[in-house]
């Protein structure tokens, strides 16, 4: 199981704080010129609702003088908290929307969550924009003016892609010990195809599940990205994970899974941080007491984890 996920159980059985990691810094290789945002620190939140206009955000990457920070957390103390609301969650402040990488429209805070146990580092806002959210489709927002300008990359994939996707899935699990005899029962969380760097040929994102339901339970869990290779793709990133029924959490069922997407790495969006002209793939993993973020990025032909957070909500 991943760390994120046992980061998770562990918070929940024994209160374990996750303020210490909010001391983690990770360097970035960012444009030649530095601004006086990137000094002062571009703070990239996430964006999600089922309600639209109506949605909530919340902050997981401060960019700053060209080093990626860890934000205030939902287990930090109540001042920094609050100091953190006073200064970005003013009701009628506004930020730029981002969709696909691009520009998407606005948000505007309509009340801090501060005082909310279970989303203390969040705000209500509403949003202005053409882009279509749901529970698996989620946007950014920022208070940055030199990230994700200009024209977004982000659609539903064709039929042929949604194929090929569906198919190195299947490959990827049977790699990965999954018996052949339960990938029929392989359901898409979601799938999503972007043109990561701008050359006209989309990449596929989407996470998958696989259930064993005879006997003890399991899910078998995968998080796939597919590069153009051709007239076909090829998998760049396969993250798999498995839990049995006997993992979760008390409360909870193991049809959660792919029923809500619980513990399986999710696409957030895609977003150029660095000014490289390669988008990072930003990615959500929402567990039972938190979320988790991972930023992963594209050097030299390899993907790697460059960054991860994770923001304790309370356990449900």
């Amino acid at each position: 199981m991943r760390l994120r996920l046992l980061k998770f159980i562990a918070l929940a059985a024994a209160c374990i704080m996750l303020a210490a990691a909010l001391a983690i810094r990770t360097p970035l290789m960012m444009a030649a010129h530095t601004t006086s945002e990137q000094q002062s620190g571009a703070v990239v939140f996430a964006v999600s609702g089922t309600n639209l206009p109506n949605a909530s955000m919340e902050p997981f990457l401060i960019i700053e003088n060209g080093t990626y920070k860890q934000p205030v957390a939902g287990d930090s103390d109540a001042a920094e908290i609050s100091k953190f609301s006073d200064q970005y969650y003013r009701k009628g402040q506004k930020y730029r929307l981002l969709f696909g990488g691009g520009d998407a429209g606005a948000a505007t805070v309509k009340s801090s969550g501060k005082d909310n146990e279970c989303s203390r580092t969040s705000a209500d806002v509403t949003l202005q924009t053409q882009a279509r959210l749901n529970s698996n489709v989620m946007a950014l927002a920022t208070n940055s003016d030199s990230l994700g300008t200009g024209k977004g990359s982000r659609r539903v994939p064709t039929a042929a892609e949604r194929a090929s996707a569906i198919a190195l899935a299947q490959t990827a699990f049977k790699q990965k010990g999954v018996a052949a005899a339960l990938l029929p029962s392989l359901t898409v969380i979601n799938l999503t195809a972007l043109d990561l760097d701008r050359d006209g040929k989309s990449e596929l994102i989407g996470s998958f599940v696989v259930k064993k339901t005879k006997g003890a339970q399991a899910r078998h869990m995968l998080f796939l990205l597919a590069e153009p290779q051709g007239a076909n793709f090829k998998t760049a990133i396969a993250e798999y994970d498995q839990i049995d029924a006997k993992n979760i959490m008390s409360g909870s069922t193991i049809t959660a899974i792919e029923q809500a997407g619980i513990y399986v790495e999710r696409l957030l969006d895609q977003l150029d941080l660095d000014g490289d002209g390669m988008g990072e793939v930003l990615t959500i993993t929402t567990g039972l007491e938190g979320v988790g973020y991972t930023i992963h990025k594209k050097s030299q032909g390899q993907w790697a984890k460059v960054y991860e957070f994770g923001n304790y909500h309370c356990a449900f």
